[in-house]
């Protein structure tokens, strides 16, 4: 099945800036929506690529090889054996880049946001606030969510709401540290043009409401010397350890 236009423009953009969208996978979503996006700037046509990737085993040691147009087709020229050369159709020449202002801004109008999305700082913005009085921000690289000081960046917008950020998915390390300061996470193809209520490049704004969980937030395991706070593990000294069981027993 293809993958919706709005969770491959996500998706790509997860790595950050710049995102490309290349031709070939760009074909299957021609339509009205494609150019309305066309029409918003979400998308921006780059010149024909005159570059094209080397052949997989190739030993030629250059970063690229040429795109020359023979006899009205174009091909990918192999420097070193003909046999390797390429015939590219004109869909291969096209790519765009996805420009992240101007999608989150159709993701903040899709999702009934009225005012425009505040940059909170590189890669990362201030959507406002959810129908819980939540404030909600959304990265859609990795790289922005982890930039150094950014939860207090997050913290003095928001004041005293509770944050929910919308961002791709991060490492169990990187979010064990977000959760650990307060921080509620969201992954961006879980809760925007997800299969739910919501459609386009609309936010599921139900999916973002953390639920209760009957399973125990904080498990000791006196034998093994082993913690865990909200399913990821914790490391402590022997000391530490004995510490909370003492406290654990006597709360």
């Amino acid at each position: 099945m293809t993958e919706t236009l709005p969770r491959l423009l996500l998706r790509l953009s997860e790595a950050g800036d710049p995102a490309i969208l290349w031709g070939r996978l760009a074909a299957p979503h021609a339509g009205r929506d494609f150019e309305r996006l066309l029409d918003h700037g979400v998308l921006v046509e780059q010149a024909p690529t005159t570059e094209w990737d080397v052949c997989p085993a190739c030993d030629c040691g250059l970063d690229a090889r040429s795109v020359q147009q023979v006899n009205g087709r174009h091909i990918a020229v192999c420097p070193t054996d003909r046999r390797g050369d390429l015939v590219l159709g004109e869909d291969d020449l096209r790519s765009f880049r996805i420009h992240h202002p101007a999608l989150v801004r159709e993701i903040a109008t899709a999702s009934g946001f009225g005012d425009e999305p505040a940059p909170v700082a590189e890669g990362i913005w201030h959507l406002g606030e959810t129908s819980s009085q939540r404030a909600l921000f959304l990265a859609l690289s990795r790289n922005a969510v982890l930039q150094p000081g950014m939860i207090g960046l997050m913290r003095s917008v928001a004041r005293s709401s509770p944050i929910t950020v919308i961002a791709p998915a991060l490492a169990a390390d990187d979010q064990a540290r977000l959760v650990d300061a307060g921080l509620h996470l969201m992954s961006g193809l879980d809760c925007i043009a997800c299969d739910g209520a919501a459609s386009g490049f609309a936010i599921d704004q139900s999916k973002l409401e953390s639920r209760p969980s009957l399973a125990p937030r904080l498990v000791i395991r006196r034998t093994a010397k082993t913690v865990s706070l909200d399913g990821m593990p914790k490391t402590l000294s022997d000391q530490e350890f004995q510490l909370l069981v003492l406290l654990a027993e006597h709360a």
